[in-house]
């Protein structure tokens, strides 16, 4: 693709972006070559001269190689080349997956393209969201709360006899507070008395048998 470029559908910030993280990494900080390499041939595609990109130019401005350097008699560039296609396959395999454009150079070329990484979108693809009707009268359910500890009731503290409560006039005396009504205080009498009978005559018997 020596005649295509993809900046025109990439963000230049996001390309940047991509690059500073590639250069992060450690296998390009192993390198001093490679990262130069690939920094030449990103910015030189950024600045529009990507079809200036050949063997001589990253030898001499990337390589640091003399004027004199010949690509015909001299594989270097197309070895460090193959160099850095790999290197960048390994970095977009792993960690560069979270960067927002995958950096790549295509085999036979030197000049760099551009291809947006999933979950990036391009900023003038985005389209804009409607929101359904569902959506908008959604009622979100209520969250539930958890209970507060409850709260032991405060023991009153205990109060000092005073002697004898004094008796007020009207107060009901001890026989009603003990039979709430009179049926029940008729009802205990009469047991007393069957109680009562019921001895008598067992005492009578008892008497009646010694005599015999």
């Amino acid at each position: 693709m020596s005649e295509q470029t993809s900046v025109e559908t990439v963000s230049v910030d996001a390309v940047r972006r991509s690059l500073d993280g590639c250069l992060r990494m450690p296998v390009f900080r192993r390198s001093p070559k490679l990262a130069a390499f690939l920094g030449y041939i990103v910015e030189e595609e950024l600045a529009g001269r990507g079809e200036a990109i050949k063997a001589y130019t990253i030898a001499t401005q990337a390589l640091g190689r003399a004027d004199s350097f010949d690509p015909s008699n001299d594989p270097s560039v197309r070895v460090e080349a193959g160099r850095l296609r790999r290197v960048l396959d390994e970095v977009y395999a792993e960690e560069g997956r979270t960067l927002p454009v995958r950096i790549l150079v295509p085999v036979g070329a030197y000049r760099p393209f551009f291809e947006t990484q999933p979950g990036e979108a391009r900023p003038r693809d985005i389209p804009p969201r409607l929101v359904t009707a569902d959506e908008a009268f959604r009622v979100e359910p209520a969250r539930q709360v958890p209970a507060a500890p409850a709260i032991p009731a405060a023991i009153p503290a205990a109060i000092p006899a005073r002697g004898p409560a004094p008796v007020l006039q009207g107060s009901s005396s001890p026989t009603s507070t003990l039979f709430e009504s009179r049926g029940q205080a008729v009802l205990a009498v009469l047991l007393m008395l069957i109680v009562v009978l019921l001895t008598i005559q067992i005492a009578l018997q008892i008497y009646l048998i010694a005599r015999t």
